[in-house]
């Protein structure tokens, strides 16, 4: 980032209100996270996954009864 745009941010956030000031630090946080995330090379495939698992709003896959079902 450089100095400019830093003291630009700076700027916006001394002009907030204090009550936003934590909702901007969490942004931050998620941002990061986020990034730090997508840094780690999660495959498209496990993405597409959990956001389809997501979607359809299906109960968690229980491992000991998918063991189970397979002795069946």
């Amino acid at each position: 980032m450089t100095a400019t745009a830093l003291k630009h941010v700076n700027d916006k956030l001394k002009n907030l209100p204090d009550s936003l000031i934590n909702e901007v630090e969490n942004y931050i946080d998620f941002l990061a996270y986020k990034y730090a995330q997508d840094a780690n090379e999660i495959p498209q495939w496990h993405k597409d996954e959990v956001l389809k698992r997501i979607k359809l709003d299906n109960k968690p896959v229980d491992a000991f009864e998918m063991i189970d079902n397979l002795d069946e």
